[in-house]
């Protein structure tokens, strides 16, 4: 054998036998020492997941007042409300509702709004109607340019807590938005309080009255 290949042979055996003792002996002794490479995995979504409840229209805000667009009467407990209060929150809503509808029309339908509001009001007050929807046809005709009103309800006001005497009134705020086609300013915003006026008849509370004027936030 000649001293080159025996030369090799030895070169091989000592890396053999370092690798050997490298692996076995000297790594488990070093490996705590080596920062462990970061192999771990996401955590996995929960199979289920519970969103909180969407916070109720009307109820109260920062501020003491209430959400837009719902009822400023929902924001108590019904279980622990008084009689009165019941019927106040129901008062309160159909007094938003009626508002809005009254307030908000087009040209295009012939300001159907107001044979709507005709429905669930004393006869006087649906005479009222009538002829405000009659008015507002013959100056804004349907044949004639875009006459568009929206009105959105932004909180009811109740006159108090507790029922006096035989007549309620609920204020709703309203915000107004006007499209006049024939107008030199063709969209134009405000606000606007409706009072609608209860009366108790046969033992229930029937719309009897409407008032509505313009405010300035």
């Amino acid at each position: 054998m000649s001293r080159r290949l025996k030369l090799l042979l030895l070169l091989i055996g000592s890396a053999v036998l370092f690798g050997f003792v490298g692996w076995y002996f000297v790594w488990p002794a070093i490996k705590p020492l080596v920062p462990a490479r970061n192999t771990s995995q996401p955590p996995a979504l929960p199979g289920a997941v519970n969103p909180q409840a969407p916070r109720p229209s009307g109820s109260p805000d920062a501020v003491g007042g209430t959400q837009p667009g719902g009822s400023g009467s929902a924001s108590f407990d019904p279980a622990g409300a008084s009689p009165d209060a019941l019927v106040i929150a129901e008062l309160s809503r159909r007094a938003g509702i009626l508002a809005e509808r009254v307030e908000s029309g087009s040209s295009e339908d012939g300001f159907r709004n107001f044979d709507d509001a005709q429905l669930n009001v004393s006869p006087t007050l649906a005479a009222t109607f009538r002829a405000r929807g009659e008015e507002l046809r013959a100056l804004h005709p349907a044949s004639g340019p875009l006459y568009l009103i929206l009105a959105r309800r932004l909180v009811e006001r109740p006159e108090g807590d507790a029922f006096v005497g035989q007549t309620f009134r609920v204020t709703v705020q309203l915000q107004v938005r006007t499209r006049d086609a024939s107008a030199e300013t063709p969209e134009t915003s405000g606000y606007r309080d409706a009072t609608i006026t209860f009366t108790q008849s046969g033992g229930a509370w029937v719309v009897s009255g409407y008032e509505v004027k313009e405010t300035v936030l």
